[in-house]
């Protein structure tokens, strides 16, 4: 029986090959990701808990081999070593792909590959258009040496095995008859393997072990990380159930109230003319008031000072533009496990800020320098109620670019004709611009900072920002103008690892001769607030934004902010934070039985109410 041997040597390369290139390798690249120094216990047990998903992923490797030299041994028709070898070449390249592309992708995702990343595969130009043409050659060599290990060693056993062990003549009906039921003891093992002997099936929580989630990512093995995901069906309806309705609604509740009245006018009218800017990933380390550098968003600070309004104490939905846009356009809370921005069928459903304007004669426009077919974002501009979209597409080729699309200092000029053009009409209009040049690779036409392409980036979106405030201040226009100034989400660099808190935190400006109030507000907020206050602001309800709260009216007193990452979620009140690993059910960080309690329940409602649109 040559293929029993042929198939435990496949199984044990296969499970080495993670043992000794993925996992070295996937520590060593991310190494600054990590917020502690990973130590000698640390690494034997990182490999210790990992080992279940490598075995698991190695019983898959092998099913075939096994497969089809037990077949063959029951039937020698067909040339084993020419079938076997084209495996070995398609699974390396996949097994390398996998690999490479979760290392590479962790220093920007700072989680697992999954089956989210396919998304990005419809749209290459964007997927790569965060990083520089070397990185992507870079990479391409990676994933040639790592199929060329993995074929090596395959095709050295099938070679070795092929020969002596799998290529006799023909059994005897009784010799085949053990050869079928030792294959299918086999196949069994490797199914008990993948399976495992608990009630439930195995998933990547028998992997986790360390509140340190670095740790726990480096234990799980890729493949095994995205197959799970891949099994894994978005669907909303009976996910996150933690406690029955009654019980839910009952920690719910009094969370999210819709109805109120503000404590405090902000406003000189009911009906300004509204500029919104979604400012990419400006977290609160660039923002100088904000306990950031002190060299970065200088003019976010002057403008606050200005005659503007800063929100102090504003935490970001979630970790990624798709979902950004809907905390603030839909004040709907981010999803830890998909983006609803995916689904296009439920985005009419979902309430939106444009599209309320809208019933108010307001004219609106989303603005963004890029392509909008990214991540459907076209889709929910539209959905949310914009009449008109302005892409990269609309401006002139000539227009100064990036990777991502045209240069904010361009669009900004851009969006200041249009409210020229809109004044000129006498529209009461609400425009969406987001901007993008503070997104990698960070090449700007700017160098005021010039030893930190990252910071000298967001300089130059603030510089940007500056001087369009100073020229339209001088307008007509700024009279009944409100701009409101915020970020998608935070920023987050493998070089400066930040506390989920730290990464969190964003700033939230106010400018514009709308305004009737100046100065500082440290109320603590969600991202997700936005839509609301506003609306509280301009004396029209907000019933229908379930999860978004004015955070000015006499109804918020539950202080509390809800920020969502990949299968987790950070709950913050005024005592503190607590953030919850969803894959292990366990909280990570500052454990409290009543922010845990409350964060899953609000799971629970959104999932339950997004099953339902």
């Amino acid at each position: 029986m040559g293929f029993v041997l042929f198939t435990a040597l496949y199984f044990i390369f296969c499970t080495m090959f993670f043992a000794v290139v993925q996992k070295p390798f996937f520590g060593w690249y991310n190494r600054n990701v990590n917020k502690e120094r990973a130590k000698a216990a640390d690494i034997r047990r990182v490999y210790g808990h990992g080992l279940i998903s490598d075995l698991i992923i190695a019983s898959y490797l092998t099913a075939i081999p096994l497969l089809v030299s037990g077949i063959h041994t029951m039937l020698p028709c067909f040339n084993v070593g020419m079938v076997l070898m084209i495996y070995n070449i398609l699974i390396s390249v996949v097994v390398s792909l996998i690999c490479i592309s979760d290392t590479l992708l962790y220093k920007f995702w700072n989680y697992k590959l999954d089956s989210s990343a396919f998304v990005y595969l419809r749209s290459l130009k964007g997927a790569f258009a965060s990083v520089s043409t070397a990185y992507i050659i870079g990479a391409f060599v990676l994933i040639l040496l790592c199929a060329g290990i993995f074929f090596a060693g395959a095709q050295w056993i099938t070679a070795f095995c092929s020969r002596p062990l799998l290529s006799g003549g023909w059994l005897k009906w009784w010799g085949c008859l053990v050869a079928f039921f030792v294959m299918i003891l086999m196949v069994g093992l490797l199914f008990v393997i993948i399976r495992g002997l608990k009630i439930r099936p195995n998933n990547p929580s028998v992997v986790y072990y360390s509140k340190n989630p670095f740790f726990n990512h480096w234990a799980l093995n890729p493949a095994y990380n995205l197959i799970y995901s891949l099994g894994t069906k978005d669907e909303f309806k009976g996910k996150f159930r933690f406690f029955d309705d009654d019980e839910c609604e009952r920690l719910v509740g009094s969370l999210f109230p819709t109805k109120g009245v503000a404590q405090k006018k902000l406003l000189r009218t009911d009906r300004p003319n509204i500029l919104l800017i979604i400012w990419e990933s400006l977290g609160a380390e660039f923002v100088p008031s904000l306990g950031g550098r002190k060299d970065v968003a200088v003019n976010v600070d002057r403008i606050a000072a200005d005659g503007g309004l800063l929100f102090t104490n504003c935490t970001a939905g979630s970790f990624r533009t798709d979902r950004g846009l809907v905390c603030l356009l839909s004040g709907y809370l981010g999803q830890p496990t998909t983006s609803v921005i995916r689904y296009t069928r439920k985005l009419p459903n979902l309430p939106a800020l444009p599209r309320r304007l809208k019933e108010e004669g307001y004219v609106t426009t989303a603005v963004h320098g890029g392509e909008l077919t990214i991540m459907h974002k076209s889709d929910y501009y539209l959905a949310s109620g914009h009449d008109t979209l302005i892409s990269q597409k609309d401006i002139p080729s000539s227009a100064p670019t990036c990777k991502w699309g045209v240069q904010d200092g361009y669009m900004f000029d851009y969006i200041y004709e249009d409210i020229m053009e809109k004044t000129r009409k006498g529209e009461r209009w609400f425009t969406t611009f987001q901007t993008l040049s503070s997104h990698e690779p960070f090449t700007v036409p700017y160098n005021r900072l010039p030893n930190d392409e990252v910071a000298n980036a967001f300089a130059y979106t603030d510089h940007c920002f500056g001087e369009f405030v100073d020229k339209i201040r001088k307008t007509p226009a700024w009279d009944d103008l409100l701009i409101i100034c915020v970020a998608d989400h935070g920023y987050n660099a493998s070089s400066h690892p930040a506390s989920r808190q730290d990464y969190a935190h964003i700033p939230v400006l106010l400018a514009g001769g709308a305004l009737a109030e100046s100065g500082r507000i440290d109320t603590l907020m969600s991202q997700t607030d936005l839509a609301a206050t506003l609306l509280g602001q301009m004396n029209l309800p907000h019933d229908e934004f379930l999860f978004s709260r004015d955070v000015l009216a006499d109804t918020y007193k539950e202080r509390f902010s809800f920020h969502t990452y990949n299968n987790g979620f950070m709950f913050t009140d005024e005592r503190g934070s607590t953030i919850v690993d969803n894959v292990s059910d366990n909280a990570i960080e500052g454990a409290d039985e009543r922010r845990e309690r409350c964060g899953r329940a609000i799971l629970q409602k959104l999932y339950k109410d997004l099953s339902e649109r």
